[in-house]
């Protein structure tokens, strides 16, 4: 017995001292020897510790504020994990108050000459930004980074804003060796929570009683006569507490997956909702918010609905612009266009406006909500039925329940024909419809000046165009000499144009050439790339050498060359998050072949039409012959943008049915 115990005695012994210690300057040797996770190999980097704790503080001036420490340790193993060591911290201020960041501090460890050193994050390795006029942003990129090192960092941000908590993170694109978060609140503040639901990893929230107190300090004066006696009180007062607790082991990298909206959506998250306030012997102060009250808020703000009553810094030139225009497609195009050309966005985002629109209108400089919101009040001025969108950006998710913060975005709308037109100025290559892809994220919600609201879907329905036409004949058994056409429209003519913008023609020219063989391209010529109209047009000649296989007297002919489906985006066994595709799309390919002489057809791929989820999709590959000629026509069309993981087998194996077909061969013989 007393062996047993002497035993259990050492072993208690040897697991506290070889126990990982997560206080701050504590970094063992081991950590940073260490050259893998053994939970997810293929990790650059690893959060080691995660800590987040967030309470109430009293004070005497201010009252209650929200005080949230946060410490974390991070394992970089690779120079692809270095991204890990630069951090930003963004933090709010408004005419209400300001946040403050305070105690930041960091090290960096690493081993040299087989002892373990680090170094002191350095102020001057710290920089402050005004990212906009209500966010402001600390960056810092720890010192002595290379493969191997283990950096530390912590910080405590104070805020005046007790009634919003920013959403709490779970989860991040590297592991999570060990997560803390706690918060506790006062009995006086009553909030809902709510994990994300489309987050794949589960978490469970401890919530338990505590008891907390602060310290009145007040003055207590008594007369007599003209005698006046002063004594200072100090009373302590007690209070009950809610304290909320999720700690967790091995928290899973977020992985990106093949077409999806924004990896972020899925991460992780805790977020909490203040219900109400109820101090001792007050009323109940309701929080409880539907989106349209969110919406009626944001409206009767000055920098909201107050800048869509200002017109006259551009009533001339506006009257100028419409003079002779009619129709209100024709209104509604010189509008957007004209505001595009005379103010730039600064790619701050936000509701509110920055710099107020007429000072953006002077400057020509604006955030989303100065430039949108000019563009809707310029549309209403010209008679049309315009108002503001609210919206959530695909980087600030997908709101979850009704506050302002759940909207981060605004655009501008016109109801027309029973049908409401989408308008969006931030961007050079946007036109009616046709929104930047960060803000085509679900639904939105349109404001009108009464405090009306009503939701709007924000996703695409028509469908956008490629056309790809081949031309192709035979120098000689082997070379080909051809022609290639491409017309693109609605999102892939924005895409051509958002990607080719600052491209010269030599980055034109190996871009053409790139992955289609020995080829060489000539006489490119490239038709409204930056004009205004739907349809951008490219076309080249080229010459392709051994752009076919011959085995003695056979020609084998892949009939898609360079435009064919040469692999299947969806190649992991399983999938966990949604697919989604941009918007509706159709991609036609048309190859014609001049057949050699002396040459005769042996073997034609067989002509197929495969349907996806009965017409959510379909795909034709079509091969006709007459005489001298072959045609090959293959046509995929994605009528529906959004598959749950449940139909993930049944779209891999359309493509890959896809890519068999594109792999055919035609067989050509010698005659």
């Amino acid at each position: 017995m007393k062996n047993i115990i002497l035993l259990v005695l050492f072993f208690s012994t040897f697991l506290s001292i070889n126990a990982q210690n997560y206080k701050y300057g504590k970094v063992s040797k081991e950590e940073v020897e260490a050259t893998s996770f053994s939970k997810d190999s293929s990790a650059n980097a690893v959060i080691l510790y995660r800590e987040q704790h967030i309470s109430y503080n009293f004070s005497k001036d201010n009252g209650f504020e929200l005080i949230e420490e946060i410490y974390e340790r991070v394992k970089i193993y690779n120079k692809e994990g270095f991204d890990w060591a630069t951090r930003e911290i963004d933090y709010y201020v408004s005419n209400d108050g300001r946040e403050s960041i305070s105690n930041l501090k960091g090290e960096t460890y690493n081993i040299e000459g087989g002892a373990l050193v680090s170094v002191k994050l350095d102020k001057d390795g710290i920089f402050e930004e005004e990212v906009s006029k209500y966010r402001e942003r600390i960056k810092f990129t720890m010192p002595s980074i290379k493969a191997g090192s283990v950096v530390e960092f912590k910080y405590i941000r104070k805020s005046p804003f007790i009634t919003s908590i920013n959403d709490i993170p779970l989860q991040y694109t590297i592991p999570i060796q060990k997560l803390d978060f706690q918060i506790t609140i006062p009995e006086y503040y009553t909030f809902n929570t709510y994990f994300n639901p489309r987050c794949v990893e589960k978490y469970d929230l401890d919530n338990h009683s505590g008891r907390g107190s602060f310290t009145m300090h007040s003055i207590d004066r008594t007369y007599k006569g003209n005698l006046v006696n002063q004594t200072n009180k100090v009373q302590k007062l007690e209070f009950k507490t809610q304290i909320y607790k999720i700690e967790k082991e091995n928290v899973p990298a977020l992985k990106s997956e093949p077409y999806i909206d924004y990896l972020s959506n899925y991460a992780g998250f805790l977020k909490m909702e203040l219900v109400y306030i109820q101090y001792p012997n007050s009323s109940i102060e309701s929080y409880t918010e539907n989106w349209i009250n969110v919406a009626s808020k944001i409206q009767s703000h000055a920098e909201f609905g107050g800048q869509l009553d200002k017109t006259n810094y551009f009533e001339n030139d506006v009257d100028a612009l419409l003079a002779g225009k009619t129709g209100p497609m024709e209104k509604i195009s010189a509008i957007l266009e004209f505001v595009k050309s005379k103010v730039k966005w600064n790619n701050y985002v936000g509701y509110y406006t920055d710099k107020g629109v007429k000072s953006a209108y002077k400057e020509g400089v604006g955030n989303t909500a100065d430039i949108n919101l000019m563009l809707t009040a310029m549309l209403s001025y010209a008679g049309l039925d315009a108002n503001p969108v609210l919206l959530s950006t695909k980087s600030n998710g997908v709101p979850l329940f009704p506050t302002r913060n759940g909207f981060n975005y605004v655009i501008a709308s016109v109801k027309y024909d029973n049908k409401i037109i989408l308008l969006d100025a931030t961007e050079k290559y946007t036109t009616p419809n046709l929104l930047p892809e960060r803000a085509q994220n679900w639904i939105g919600r349109l404001v009108r000046k009464d405090g009306s609201s009503e939701s709007v879907d924000l996703t695409s329905t028509s469908v956008s165009n490629l056309t790809k036409v081949l031309k192709v004949k035979f120098e000689d058994e082997l070379d080909i000499t051809g022609n290639y056409t491409q017309i693109a429209t609605g999102y892939f003519a924005k895409e051509f144009r958002d990607s080719h913008e600052d491209m010269n023609d030599d980055a034109l020219l190996n871009e053409f050439e790139n992955g289609k063989g020995n080829i060489e391209v000539l006489n490119i010529d490239l038709q409204n790339k930056d004009g205004k109209d739907d349809k951008v047009v490219e076309s080249y000649n080229f010459k392709l050498k051994n752009g076919v296989d011959r085995i003695n007297d056979n020609i084998y002919i892949k009939p898609m060359f360079f435009m064919a489906q040469k692999s299947n985006p969806f190649k992991s066994e399983n999938r966990s998050l949604p697919i989604f595709f941009k918007y509706p799309s159709s991609e036609a390919k048309t190859v014609f072949i001049q057949l050699p002489e002396n040459y005769e057809v042996t073997s034609l791929p067989e002509s197929k039409v495969i349907e996806l989820n009965q017409g959510q999709g379909m795909y034709k590959f079509i091969v006709l012959q007459s005489g001298n000629y072959i045609k090959i026509t293959s046509e995929l069309q994605m009528n529906n943008i959004v598959y749950s993981p449940n139909d993930y087998e049944t779209l891999k194996k359309f493509y890959n049915e896809m890519v068999v077909l594109n792999s055919e061969t035609i067989v050509l013989n010698k005659i």
